[in-house]
């Protein structure tokens, strides 16, 4: 899947039961994170990345 042109992963889990997301930025460590549900999931990546997204702008800012 991708959002804001950040490619992220959805995958559901067996053990614990529920989904995991990740993605990976330049310059920045791999993401992740677990929901209980697909759509949370999704909602916790999007969030993820406009957090990350907002992070490089103002790292970009300072340096």
């Amino acid at each position: 899947m991708q959002y804001q042109g950040i490619e992220y992963t959805i995958v559901q889990t067996a053990n614990p039961f529920g989904w995991k997301w990740s993605f990976e930025r330049e310059g920045l460590p791999p993401k992740t994170g677990t929901s209980s549900d697909r759509e949370g999931a999704i909602f916790a990546a999007k969030w993820a990345i406009n957090q990350s997204s907002k992070r490089k702008r103002y790292l970009k800012k300072t340096d």
